[in-house]
């Protein structure tokens, strides 16, 4: 199951052979020129999906809908445009402003690496994954620690429902992954630890 762009126009493909810092600066600079439509296609698309619906309240059908034909291109602009803006007022720093530093590995994960960020005063990381494409943003190991009650609530809305097994696997495939890979970064999160095995098994009682 994977997301992919509702917009004729944008790019068919990114490069398979971009560096994971490679990667981020396009990403840095798509999100500053406003040009979502290449931003989409420089991140994992389940993740995304998954997390866009929980940060939109999107029922259960709409985020099986997204996960089978991707974003419109209305939806993904007032994503991308919305993150954009809510990144900019947290950290103080606009997107042409910042600049990617040096790719890290993470301990523990063969598939995940780290990619740190710097504007001024500011410092932050993006974590990126290994995939089919080539090295995509994992947003679900960049902003899901943040996110990972709501997203367990989620979850936890949908088991029982019609949607729960696609459901169940986008979080195996997209979130899961993710988490893990923010667990093996600081394993000293242990609230973060605890909430990945909760929602690693509901995705699988889910999933079936």
């Amino acid at each position: 199951m994977a997301a992919c762009s509702g917009d004729s126009n944008a790019p068919e493909s990114t490069q398979p052979e971009a560096t994971p810092v490679e990667v981020v600066e396009q990403w840095l600079e798509s999100m500053s020129e406003g040009d979502f439509a290449t931003a989409e296609l420089l991140v994992e698309p389940v993740g995304v999906a998954v997390i866009a619906a929980v940060e939109s309240n999107l029922r259960s059908d709409e985020l099986v809908g997204l996960l089978q034909e991707g974003f419109s291109a209305d939806l993904r602009d007032d994503y991308w445009d919305g993150f954009r803006s809510g990144f900019e007022t947290f950290s103080g720093a606009s997107f042409d402003r910042i600049m990617a530093g040096t790719a890290e590995s993470i301990p523990g994960t063969s598939v995940h690496m780290s990619v740190g960020l710097s504007a001024d005063s500011m410092t932050g990381q993006v974590i990126l994954r290994s995939t089919d494409s080539g090295w995509l943003i994992d947003m679900a190991a960049t902003v899901g620690p943040a996110l990972v009650g709501p997203l367990g609530e989620y979850l936890t809305a949908a088991i029982g429902g019609e949607h729960a097994a696609e459901i169940g696997e986008a979080f195996s495939d997209g979130i899961v992954p993710g988490l893990d890979a923010a667990v093996a970064q600081d394993p000293a999160q242990t609230a973060l630890s605890f909430e990945t095995e909760y929602i690693r098994q509901l995705a699988a009682d889910a999933a079936g």
